[in-house]
């Protein structure tokens, strides 16, 4: 396993752009990261020529992109049929545009329940247009990963959820993303990782207070990282991955969230960095 940076710290602190922040994560030692397509690296945010410069200055670094980190536009378990073809061709465009950078992966989230549409109609509406971007992806090579996000109101935001939104999108290119801190915002244990094991593409490092999504550095919240790393480590998950033609996982820092006053992201992820090589020290950048 290798430790990665997704490059959103640098926005959150400080607005950087995504060309800053990746300079900012290659300065720091990294070699793996996941561009964050939310806050400065979606479709949106880039002109063509900015594009085009995201890739040459990942080779100038040495950087490789693993993940990509993109959101439709609307929740996609509530949105008109006008509204999910926005997403959908926003989506399109994100990965056309990963792949133009080396990215074989793009994540996201299934979306959210809403008061007055029944949970059957939002899980059902979010499955089919998860099986249209698969398929859309799949022959371009491409991986949808999704993420659960630890909130009631999410579709997928436990590991059982997760096991039946693979079952509902039934999809070869269908994976995971796991985030160790969302597992035990969760109140899930390392054992849970085993159900979902041969799905895990990518993973995230995240940690918080017991009962607020807090994204701070790691080692000072409560999640039990090293139990997790334990647990993927007796997965065998380096050999696992192989299936997507990588060599091992990465699990990259997620840290800051919108809104949080970050006066030095640097030390953030140098003191992020300490503790995994503390706790486990097979894992290098």
């Amino acid at each position: 396993m290798k430790i990665g940076m997704l490059t959103g710290i640098w926005w959150i602190a400080q607005k950087a752009p995504l060309i800053e922040s990746l300079q900012r994560a290659a300065a720091l030692g990294f070699h793996y990261v996941d561009i964050h397509g939310v806050f400065h690296g979606g479709p949106a945010h880039l002109k063509p020529e900015e594009r085009l410069l995201v890739r040459s200055e990942m080779e100038k670094l040495g950087l490789t992109p693993r993940n990509y980190v993109l959101h439709a536009r609307h929740n996609i378990a509530s949105a008109s049929d006008a509204e999910l073809e926005q997403s959908f061709a926003y989506l399109q465009e994100g990965i056309d545009m990963a792949l133009d950078w080396g990215v074989n992966q793009l994540m996201l989230n299934a979306g959210q329940w809403v008061y007055g549409l029944s949970r059957q109609a939002a899980w059902e509406r979010a499955v089919r247009f998860l099986q249209r971007l698969c398929d859309y992806a799949a022959p371009r090579g491409v991986y949808i990963a999704q993420e659960a996000e630890p909130y009631v109101w999410f579709l997928v935001n436990d590991i059982s959820s997760t096991r039946r939104m693979l079952e509902g999108v039934d999809r070869q290119n269908f994976t995971v993303l796991v985030d160790l801190g969302h597992m035990a915002l969760a109140r899930e244990s390392d054992d849970d990782l085993a159900s979902i094991g041969d799905a895990i593409i990518h993973a995230h490092f995240s940690d918080h207070q017991p009962y607020l999504h807090t994204n701070q550095a790691i080692g000072t919240g409560f999640t039990r990282t090293k139990d997790y790393l334990d647990a993927l480590q007796r997965m065998d998950i380096d050999r696992r991955v192989k299936r997507f033609g990588y060599d091992e996982l990465v699990v990259s820092f997620e840290l800051g969230v919108p809104g949080d006053t970050i006066t030095d992201p640097d030390d953030l992820v140098r003191r992020s960095i300490q503790h995994i090589q503390e706790i486990a020290p097979y894992m290098t950048l």
